[in-house]
């Protein structure tokens, strides 16, 4: 069947219709991710991004399209969605819903200063974003989900002894830490290198804000050093420091943050790893998705075993950037 004669042809071609971006030339899938199907799709007009979403229930798409809004009054650079001819943003397809956003050109980068310095100046600006209280959304990944984890270990249907010991005393560890009340605002909660765009070391966007939510700002700080700053798995001190210091032209970092920093670094990995239980690692054996998790795992005992050292050097920053102490 050639690719006229395709029913996602058809799809994409009539939902076209609504909008102004012309007639469909061709389309290409681009990736299969959790949450969404992307396709790139040309027109005579352009080339644009077509999504289906096949996981996320409708307020939560909305609340996206609500908060790409928002963003856009800030200049913050990412793949905007686009309205139809009649405003509307997102479009239902024979119980689909689907979107079309502008079209990006850009590759994951390599992790390196440069890399590391504009994703924290990018996550710095997002921190800023003005009348954050109005965009609230509980985080997917917080303390209440890993006690609901721990609460179905006797019905896992895929236990591991190793992971199950790891994860309730991690998470009892990071209690109270976690109940300690923090500046909060937007964040996007899942900033990595692949839902990053750039073009050599210049950021051209930060995508996918599925997992965007209100939450406390130091949870995207070290989620996102856990994306830029862990070479082969080990936290890299310049690349931290590079991270730290471009965040902080953005916005500064409190006392009690600083003093934090450490331990959120071990929550953002501790985060991935609930991530992975919940999307069923729990109940159904992936070897890559446990390989992964092994690999976090070892990570978060890394870094406790360190964690006196990493606070001595995050202080040495605090003091270079602040001239304070605590």
């Amino acid at each position: 069947m050639n690719q006229t004669e395709d029913k996602l042809y058809q799809d994409i071609r009539q939902l076209l219709d609504l909008y102004d971006l012309g007639k469909l030339k061709s389309y290409e899938q681009l990736s299969a991710g959790y949450a969404n199907l992307n396709y790139r799709i040309d027109t005579n007009q352009g080339r644009y991004l077509y999504r289906v979403c096949t996981q996320q229930p409708l307020p939560l798409i909305a609340y996206e399209v609500r908060l790409m809004q928002a963003l856009r009054q800030i200049d913050f650079p990412t793949a905007y969605p686009i309205a139809s001819k009649n405003g509307k943003f997102i479009q239902v397809q024979e119980s689909r819903y689907i979107m079309i956003y502008e079209f990006c050109n850009g590759q994951e980068p390599v992790v390196n200063h440069r890399t590391t310095e504009a994703i924290a100046t990018a996550i710095g600006k997002l921190s800023k974003l003005p009348n954050a209280d109005q965009y609230p959304k509980k985080n997917a990944v917080h303390i209440d989900t890993c006690d609901e984890l721990i609460q179905e270990f006797g019905k896992a249907r895929n236990p591991i002894p190793e992971l199950l010991q790891y994860f309730k005393e991690q998470t009892d560890y990071l209690r109270p830490v976690l109940q300690v009340p923090l500046p909060q605002g937007v964040v996007h909660g899942d900033c990595f290198p692949d839902n990053t765009l750039f073009d050599g070391d210049e950021l051209v966007a930060v995508i996918d804000f599925e997992e965007a939510c209100y939450e406390n700002l130091l949870f995207d700080v070290s989620m996102t050093i856990n994306g830029f700053c862990f070479p082969d798995n080990t936290l890299d001190v310049n690349l931290l420091t590079a991270f730290v210091k471009a965040y902080h032209q953005q916005r500064s970092l409190t006392q009690k943050e600083w003093e934090l920093l450490p331990v959120y670094i071990q929550w953002g990995a501790h985060g991935m790893i609930t991530w992975h239980m919940r999307n069923n690692l729990l109940h159904v054996h992936q070897e890559t998705q446990w390989l992964r998790v092994k690999e976090l795992m070892e990570r978060v005992k890394l870094l406790r075993q360190n964690e006196k050292q990493i606070q001595q050097y995050i202080h040495q920053i605090a003091n270079q950037l602040t001239n304070a102490t605590y």
